[in-house]
């Protein structure tokens, strides 16, 4: 019985200290966060990093437990950070959806938070995004200085501005997964969301130096109930980079994979599971050696000196409970660490 609770207790302390909230100031803004940890991170030892963007009135928690992130991460070693939008959206230039909220500058940030403070390999940098946060990602990784060695988009399109002003300047990897049947972010593009998927990949094609015609090929519909189908599209011979294309045939605003209510809107294909076939798709993805990191952005440098509780009384990690971190440039985080 011994043996049995101290196992019990070992596990409880993983979920209670491998996932976070956090914040920090941007732009004049209080920007949250929350983020996981995998049991093997030590500061040692370089994690890539994966960022995680929602769509138009979710939350960085939310898009959390949709996705599941967290389990993958925890299997195959690496951080994970699902950011808070303001008022839950994403200024990426969208036609219908005018913000002047620096959100580049603030992902560029939050980048640079995790290689200081818990050196996250500068190489392998990752961005995935459903909707409002896929059209955030193909923004950044085509307007950044900062290099992003890979990203993967769920029904998120790009912007007029974000495809006129395309010029990337590394070769981003990018896979991109689209409903032709999704009503909120068309497949073909419209007025309101910008560019088509075709006009998309075409983009990416030629940044790349792909062969102009993708490699067709099919993929399992092992749910014939669920009135889709999904096929894989190739672009070979591409220059430092990859792109794919996941063409959902009948597919609506979902992550395909995942059977929730609060994930999007419309038809939801169950063949296979997008979290997973992202990170397949991202891991071992890496940057140029020289990668844009050196002055341009903010440097989190700053070393913790002790954690109090509410009290002022100097105390571990305990999660459930509010606390504050001092640090040497006379600075002070407040966190509240979960049981995930």
């Amino acid at each position: 019985m011994l043996k049995v609770i101290f196992y019990l207790f070992i596990l409880l302390s993983f979920s209670l200290f491998s996932q976070t909230q956090d914040s920090f100031m941007h732009d004049g803004e209080i920007r949250n966060f929350v983020y996981f940890t995998p049991s093997n991170w030590n500061n040692e030892n370089q994690l890539p990093l994966l960022i995680v963007l929602h769509g138009l009135t979710q939350t960085g928690n939310g898009i959390m437990d949709i996705t599941e992130f967290n389990a993958i991460a925890e299997s195959e070693g690496f951080v994970v950070c699902y950011p808070d939008g303001l008022n839950n959206s994403w200024n990426a230039d969208m036609n219908a959806l005018n913000s002047e909220v620096d959100d580049l500058g603030f992902i560029e940030a939050l980048v640079s938070y995790f290689e200081d403070g818990f050196n996250t390999n500068p190489q392998m940098r990752y961005l995935t995004g459903f909707s409002n946060g896929g059209f955030l990602s193909h923004k950044i990784s085509s307007e950044s200085d900062m290099c992003f060695a890979a990203i993967a988009t769920v029904a998120g399109n790009m912007s007029t501005t974000t495809a006129e002003n395309f010029d990337p300047s590394y070769p981003t990897s990018v896979l991109h997964i689209h409903g032709t049947n999704d009503a909120i972010v068309p497949y073909n593009g419209g007025s309101s969301t910008g560019a088509s998927v075709e006009e998309i990949l075409n983009l990416w094609q030629s940044h790349l130096s792909c062969d102009s015609e993708p490699l067709f090929v099919p993929m399992p519909n092992p749910e014939s109930f669920d009135f889709s189908y999904p096929e894989k599209y190739i672009y070979q011979n591409c220059s430092g980079g990859e792109l794919e294309h996941i063409k959902v045939v009948g597919g609506g605003h979902q992550w395909p994979g995942i059977q929730t209510l609060f994930g999007g809107l419309g038809t939801i294909n169950m063949d296979f599971y997008s979290p997973q076939v992202i990170w397949d798709f991202l891991k071992n993805k890496s940057c140029p050696e020289t990668n844009g990191i050196d002055e341009a952005f903010p440097v989190f440098s700053k070393k913790l000196i002790k954690i109090s509780d509410a009290l002022g009384r100097e105390v571990h990690e305990v999660a459930g409970k509010v606390l504050w971190y001092l640090y040497d440039d006379g600075s002070v985080e407040k966190r509240f660490q979960v049981l995930e």
